[in-house]
């Protein structure tokens, strides 16, 4: 407990004059150093979960939780039905699709893509897709029609009802030779998914151009995208469609869940949130090493006053509350400070990046880099309570040294001194 005389003498210290008090360059400089140390920390770790969150929704809401591939590269409808029939499997939502590498041709220009083909009404369902077309419409089944990214469409410079040509790195042998399988299509819609990868990469077609060019029959497909109602059930059902196929013997089919085919950048991502952690709470301890140093040279230049005072019968302990209670309050107003400039900053961090690339012309955030066109932010209050926290702990743990030094002065020796 602070009792009355010592609360008076923390203010009196704490609030005297710049010439004669604590308050110096020194603890400004401690202030500050927390305040931004807390900020910063606060900044950055909510910019790296609202970037891993973003990104993993729009990754899994393109493409399905768990994907079902076959060695031979083919998978027909009994196999799928097969599936769909199974009561453990009634959670589930499955998608046939086929997929493969190409190009994309159009006024002398030629782009690499990946062509997805895939059935209109489950690009309806999509709702993070169906919601993102941002010129034209979705394609008609059964018709020569594509959608393309609009990056993508910007580079060849396509519009709607534009011709385009898209080919598959596969040849048909004839009397002229090989000749390489291409398609003449119109592009019905252009998309917009935030994602640069996507919208400069991506193209989807109905089923009859993707068979056409895969030289595949009407009931068959090369991948099936299985979607699950709750994210979280993702290794119970990973685990019961590996049992089943093992039951039923489907022996050319093999599983992929999106983390497997995410795991290095998951995994990047998990290691550089650690790492700028680590960094950043560096600032906050050169910060609190600060208030050692501060500390340290106030009860230096008041060693005659706390002299008296243990002359007039201050106890060690209440010198060491008084010191502690100060060191404390500076990295108190330093994390509230750094707390409340984090989260405003975070909140408005969108309209803070619009500001500053305006400003100076440039682009802070490219999306060719960062694979999304604009800055994310999601904050974590757990997180935000345990750096604050750690910087509560560690402006604590900076004012024990000086407090027990303050608490050791020898007042016979200090006033013979003076």
């Amino acid at each position: 407990m602070i009792k009355n005389y010592e609360y008076l003498l923390f203010k009196r210290f704490f609030l005297s004059r710049k010439d004669e008090g604590y308050i110096s360059i020194i603890s400004w400089f401690s202030l500050t150093g927390i305040a931004l140390g807390v900020a910063v920390l606060i900044i950055v770790m909510s910019v790296m979960n609202g970037f891993r969150d973003d990104l993993i929704n729009r990754i899994v809401g393109m493409n399905g939780h768990i994907n079902v591939y076959s060695i031979k590269n083919i998978i027909n409808d009994n196999e799928i039905d097969s599936f769909k029939k199974n009561p453990n499997f009634s959670n589930l939502k499955f998608n046939p699709i086929i997929e493969s590498q190409g190009f994309i041709i159009s006024n002398n220009k030629s782009q690499g893509i990946i062509i997805k083909s895939i059935d209109k009404n489950d690009l309806l369902n999509r709702k993070k897709f169906s919601s993102k077309i941002i010129s034209g419409n979705i394609y008609n089944n059964n018709s020569n029609e594509i959608l393309i990214g609009e990056i993508l469409a910007k580079s060849l410079n396509v519009r709607i009802n534009d011709k385009i040509k898209i080919a598959i790195p596969k040849t048909d042998k004839t009397i002229f030779g090989n000749i390489p399988r291409f398609k003449t299509l119109t592009v019905k819609g252009i998309f917009n998914l935030g994602m640069y990868e996507y919208d400069s990469n991506f193209v989807y077609v109905p089923f009859n151009i993707g068979r056409n060019l895969m030289l595949l029959n009407d009931d068959e497909y090369n991948n099936i995208e299985i979607f699950i109602d709750k994210i979280d059930l993702l290794d119970t059902s990973l685990f019961q469609l590996k049992e089943f196929i093992i039951i039923n013997k489907f022996l050319n089919l093999y599983l992929i869940s999106w983390k497997d085919n995410n795991k290095s950048f998951l995994e990047a991502l998990k290691v550089e949130r650690n790492v700028m952690f680590l960094i950043l709470i560096l600032i906050i301890i050169i910060a609190s090493m600060n208030i050692i140093s501060g500390l340290v040279i106030f009860v230096k230049d008041k060693s005659l006053d706390i002299g008296i005072l243990k002359t007039i019968g201050i106890s060690r302990f209440s010198l060491i509350k008084i010191f502690v209670l100060i060191g404390s309050s500076i990295g108190f107003i330093g994390t509230f400070i750094g707390v409340s400039i984090g989260i405003i900053f975070c909140v408005n961090i969108k309209k803070i990046q619009l500001f500053i690339e305006n400003l100076l012309n440039i682009n802070l955030f490219s999306p060719e880099v960062y694979f999304l066109s604009h800055l994310p932010s999601r904050i974590n209050y757990c997180e935000v309570i345990l750096i604050a926290f750690l910087a509560l702990f560690l402006s604590f743990v900076s004012t024990i040294y000086p407090a027990i030094k303050s608490s050791n002065v020898d007042p016979i020796k200090v006033i013979r001194n003076e």
